[in-house]
């Protein structure tokens, strides 16, 4: 499956919200397209879009989604593949399609005793979406694909080449890192990245983390998903794009080093 992408780096459009965190149904603070041309002139490669600014947004918000100067690279889907998410999960599929988007992240859902369920939902969300389509899952913790080996033998399962693989890959231990990609190899083609939780890092340890995940083989892309800023009291969606924009440029130093 060695796929590779250019070491591309999107802009994760649930960054910006500061209604992420809300309980229920996070209707949208903002419209994409207001920032796109900022987005694509500051240099993001391309957007890893919240399901959320599409879906909830009004028509002409979405219309304008499909012709952005910069494109909708990947769809972010927070469904948790239950029975009763069927629709979402068809809407979620007709939507990245109707957008262009290269691929789609996804999650299982959260309950042990359901896991059979959501490989069989997982299946048939992907069987809505082309061939070519990156299917790519996010193994988060809390859900039933969070222990790298049973999600190894999922994917086993699954297929070579249908499905892809999101890790966490910046914060963390070295070993975890290191077992995710014995577990996983080369399906892990996209990671979200969060190099500046509490404040800017140096050069030198971003770079340290980037080496060892060029070194474990990975040459896939990337989303800017978290920041300083992020889920404090006063977020503000100005401030924690220009500090994503600063994580993004500190990226592609350690990438081209």
């Amino acid at each position: 499956m060695k796929k590779t992408y250019g070491d591309r780096i999107y802009l994760g459009t649930v960054l910006l919200e500061k209604n992420r965190w809300l309980n229920g149904v996070r209707h949208p603070s903002l419209q994409v397209s207001d920032w796109a041309e900022r987005i694509a002139s500051d240099g993001f490669d391309g957007l890893e879009l919240w399901e959320n600014h599409a879906v909830l947004a009004s028509e002409e918000e979405r219309e304008k989604l499909k012709d952005l100067p910069v494109p909708v690279a990947l769809f972010n889907s927070y469904d948790r593949c239950e029975m009763e998410t069927l629709a979402a999960r068809r809407l979620a599929a007709e939507t990245a399609l109707a957008l262009g988007a290269e691929g789609m992240k996804f999650n299982f859902g959260r309950v042990p005793e359901r896991h059979e369920r959501y490989v069989e939902n997982v299946k048939e969300w992907r069987a809505m979406l082309p061939r070519d389509f990156r299917f790519l899952c996010e193994c988060h913790g809390g859900t039933t694909m969070e222990n790298p080996e049973k999600a190894a033998a999922v994917f086993r399962e699954l297929g070579r080449e249908e499905y892809e693989i999101i890790i966490h890959g910046f914060g963390g231990d070295e070993a975890g890192i290191r077992k995710l990609f014995d577990c996983h190899g080369d399906r892990i083609t996209h990671i979200h990245v969060c190099l500046s939780p509490k404040g800017p890092v140096p050069d030198e340890d971003a770079r340290t983390r980037v080496d060892l995940l060029k070194a474990l083989g990975f040459r896939g892309s990337f989303t800017i998903e978290f920041t300083e800023g992020v889920g404090a009291d006063n977020e503000d969606a100005e401030t924690l794009y220009r500090h994503a924009v600063r994580d993004m440029m500190q990226l592609r130093r350690c990438l081209a080093a």
